[in-house]
């Protein structure tokens, strides 16, 4: 009897393993959707329904295009009227120089020509524009000339060889002058000394020259006219303005063998 109930509790236990093989092997709808996925959506036939998006988006698209013209359609771009898409794209030219309509003219050709500022460049020294040029004639002198600056101050006199320089600046201006005259009656420029070539002896002789001062260059007790060069010899005196200072010029030769006494060379006036 024992072995007849466990024989048939057996079979029911494996009928219902049999069951559950087969509910666990039915479809499971996968293979269903996955047609339906397939299948045509229809979006194609019409347009689909509208959404919440779409529907709060045409209910701002009028803000929209007031707010931002020249977007969307129809509209006004930022240089004139046009139907096209974009910022400012339309039958209105975009970017007009001339909005008046007023025909321009050719423009300007580049000038190649001389400026003049190397020139000026120059003619400076130490970046102050220099009152004279450089004369063409100009040339280093063979004569050992000196000029002696005579004070009342000072017992010997002080000696510049201008032999050394193609040009001797006097003035108070000490960034340009070789020679400082130190006065306040001289001007920042006073005159100029250049050996110059004379074509007729083939010889270099020193001149002095005016730069327009305001109290004058004198030249041995005469006061000479700007801008003109006069020649200078040995022994000669030059004086500026209302100073006492006496500038001698000298060479080597005569400097060696003659006398100089510095309270015959000295005006008394100051």
């Amino acid at each position: 009897k024992d072995k007849k109930e466990k024989k048939a509790s057996k079979r029911e236990s494996d009928s219902d393993g049999e069951d559950n093989l087969a509910k666990r092997a039915r479809p499971s709808g996968l293979l269903d959707q996955e047609d339906d996925f397939m299948r045509p959506s229809g979006l194609l036939d019409g347009p689909p329904p509208p959404s919440e998006f779409d529907r709060f988006a045409g209910r701002s698209k009028s803000r929209d295009v007031s707010a931002f013209p020249g977007f969307g359609g129809k509209g006004d771009g930022d240089k004139g009227k046009g139907k096209g898409k974009g910022k400012g794209k339309g039958k209105g030219k975009e970017g007009d120089e001339n909005p008046d309509g007023e025909e321009q003219g050719p423009k300007e050709e580049p000038n190649f020509e001389a400026s003049g500022l190397l020139g000026l460049e120059d003619n400076s020294k130490n970046g102050v524009a220099l009152k004279f040029t450089m004369p063409p004639e100009a040339r280093m002198p063979s004569m050992k000339w000196r000029i002696y600056i005579f004070a009342k101050t000072e017992e010997k006199p002080k000696i510049i060889h201008i032999h050394r320089m193609s040009g001797v600046l006097f003035g108070k201006d000490r960034r340009v002058a070789d020679i400082p005259t130190d006065h306040p009656t001289c001007s920042k420029q006073q005159a100029v000394i250049h050996h110059r070539l004379v074509a007729a002896t083939g010889q270099v002789k020193p001149y002095v020259m005016d730069l327009d001062s305001t109290n004058g260059t004198f030249l041995n007790g005469k006061r000479i006219e700007p801008a003109r060069y006069y020649e200078m010899r040995e022994k000669d005196v030059l004086k500026f303005g209302m100073s006492s200072r006496e500038f001698v010029l000298l060479h080597a030769g005569s400097a060696s063998h003659m006398k100089i006494d510095p309270s015959q060379l000295m005006s008394d006036s100051e």
